[in-house]
């Protein structure tokens, strides 16, 4: 079963601070799809198009799988994800979508300040938080850091080890997947990648999820 497409060569990948030197700010990102989620407004989505951002606008999204072609999701904490019939709709479904693609990057934005919003950051069920009538440039720098963030496959693997641990992976295995990951992208060694991970991780819906986020920061990170 080969889930990452064959490659004629090696290819390098890089890591987020290889990206900046390498690349303007502006190129990175372009690399990475943004959607951002108002029922009120698409205020926060015209600054990030203005800046050059990959951006896409709904007015409302109801389930997490919704956020799949995405790598961050910015959403209002109330006004969307009327399903969920509460007063921080937009933050429950955040919490969803950080729980079911923990290598995307979430972040909620609101008028005011939420007590429950600092306890989920500091649970990390969310990655970041603004105020909508938070200065631009600021806004923009949120974004940049999650930006960084998901593309910095170092810090990536640290997730996704959580992932394992929580689907009952040996530390053999994982010690084995993490060399495999690690060679793949420093040495564009995908296919080895590809074939560890599919003999180490028994449970499919499990695997499927971890190699097709996987894949995504492939697409990012090729150079």
């Amino acid at each position: 079963m080969c889930l990452f497409a064959k490659r004629k060569s090696k290819k390098k990948y890089i890591n987020g601070l290889e990206l900046i030197e390498r690349n303007n700010i502006s190129n990175i990102r372009k690399r990475i799809k943004i959607l951002v989620v108002d029922d009120d407004t698409d205020d926060i989505y015209n600054i990030l198009k203005e800046r050059q951002y990959d951006v896409y606008y709904k007015n409302d999204m109801n389930y997490a799988v919704e956020a799949e072609p995405f790598e961050i999701i910015v959403m209002d904490i109330k006004g969307v994800a009327k399903r969920l019939q509460s007063s921080m709709e937009g933050f429950a479904l955040a919490c969803e979508v950080k729980h079911k693609y923990p290598l995307k990057r979430v972040c909620c934005y609101s008028g005011s300040i939420h007590a429950e919003i600092s306890e989920q950051l500091a649970e990390r069920k969310i990655d970041a938080f603004f105020l909508k009538d938070m200065e631009m440039d600021k806004i923009c720098e949120k974004i940049d850091k999650l930006i960084l963030d998901y593309v910095d496959y170092k810090k990536q693997w640290e997730v996704m080890r959580e992932q394992l641990i929580e689907n009952n992976i040996g530390e053999e295995d994982i010690r084995i997947i993490q060399k495999a990951y690690e060679d793949g992208f420093e040495n564009g060694n995908i296919a080895l990648l590809n074939t560890t991970l599919v003999e180490k991780i028994k449970n499919g819906t499990s695997m499927i999820n971890i190699c097709s986020a996987v894949i995504n920061l492939i697409k990012v990170l090729v150079v």
